[in-house]
Order: structure tokens, then C-alpha cells, then sequence
């Protein structure tokens, strides 16, 4: 469409869509400039299929969820170590990414240990493609700034809440922090938005 300026593509993901959006960078081209929020870097749950590769996943966990003393569901026992030598198959090939990625990770996210995912991608990325921001006290859903805090919400197919973890405080400075940044890795390698012709 019109609307979208090209040449290159740039991708932000959180969550399960920050894995995708990894995966999205390590095979098309195009993706020259993607956010990855509190992701994996290894397929989970589901396989990936690309033309004729076949990626494996780690399969979750559930009899390993615990909960919250409010009664959430408390994920981040669910995903296996991803070090361990059995999954080697089921990571993300970080190092084909031919664009650039910026990692946006919140220390306090009960999901998962989004931390060592961010390290374990950029561990088989050059250095120059990849940048960290690590955030003390955020939790999972980095969010614009001025969106309040998710610390645990309803998600469709869970029978309970989940817990996603955060600081208020914490939080709230990790978004204003990481927006700006995003805003500025986004214009970097796409472009600024004030050359857009809509």
C-alpha cells in the first residue's frame, strides 16, 4: 500500500510476537530494522515452517505453572532452559539477520527470562546488528509511554489471569526511556517520519 514507504521493513514484536518478529528478520530481506520486547529467541510451542526449513519448538511446561498470591498464573517456570543441548534445533537463526535489532528487555518480567533470550540472539548476532536495553523493574508488556501498568491481565485461552510482573515506577520510566529509543532506531534505519508522504 501506500502507506507503507519502503524499501526496507521495519518489525516490532512483544512477547510471542517479538519471536516472530526475530524470525521475521532472520528470513526476509526486507526486515531491515526490528523491536523485539520481552521475546524468545527460540521457537516455542510451535514449530516455524520457511520454504523447505523446518525449525522445532520447545514444548511448554504447563504442569509447571504456579500462581500468584492473587491467584494469576505465574508462567515463567514453563519454558524449559533453552541452553540446554536438546533444544539447540529449536533457535531462532539470529545470525542471518541481515538488518539491525534492538532488544528492549524488562528485568522483572514473570513471562519469561526475557534477558537471557535477548543475550543467548545476540550471542550469534555481530555485535554492530545488534543493541540491549535492559530495564530494572519492568515487566513483561513495555508499553508507549503513559500506559499504565500491566502487571497481570486476562489473555483468551487462559483459564485464570496471567501475571506479567513490574514495578510501577520502574516501569513507567522503562517506557518513557525505551519509546524514545525505539523512535530513534526506527527513524535511524527507516527513515524519519517527517519525510512521509501519506
Amino acid at each position: 500500500p501506500p502507506q507503507v514507504r519502503g524499501p526496507g521493513l521495519g518489525v516490532v514484536g512483544v512477547s510471542k510476537g517479538a519471536e516472530v518478529a526475530l524470525a521475521m528478520a532472520t528470513f526476509l530481506p526486507q526486515v531491515v530494522a526490528t523491536v523485539w520486547i520481552n521475546g524468545t529467541a527460540f521457537l516455542h510451542g510451535n514449530p516455524l515452517l520457511y520454504k523447505d526449513l523446518r525449525i522445532p519448538p520447545i514444548p511448554y511446561y504447563t504442569e509447571r505453572v504456579t500462581f500468584t498470591e492473587v491467584g494469576a498464573l505465574d508462567n515463567s517456570s514453563v519454558f524449559a532452559d533453552p541452553r540446554a543441548p536438546a533444544y539447540s534445533a529449536s533457535a531462532i537463526p539470529a545470525e542471518k539477520v541481515r538488518g539491525k535489532v534492538l532488544f528492549v528487555v524488562g528485568e522483572d518480567d514473570r513471562s519469561f527470562n526475557s534477558k537471557l533470550f535477548a543475550e543467548l540472539a545476540m550471542a550469534r548476532m555481530p555485535p554492530e546488528s545488534c543493541r540491549l536495553l535492559s530495564y530494572p523493574g519492568a515487566g513483561h508488556l513495555i508499553e508507549p509511554p503513559g500506559s499504565p501498568l500491566c502487571s497481570t491481565s486476562s489473555i483468551r485461552g487462559s483459564p485464570r489471569p496471567v501475571a506479567w510482573g513490574g514495578e510501577a515506577h520502574a516501569h513507567a520510566k522503562a517506557q518513557e526511556h525505551s519509546w524514545q529509543e525505539i523512535i530513534q532506531f526506527l527513524e535511524l534505519h527507516l527513515g524519519s517520519a517527517a519525510t512521509m508522504k501519506l
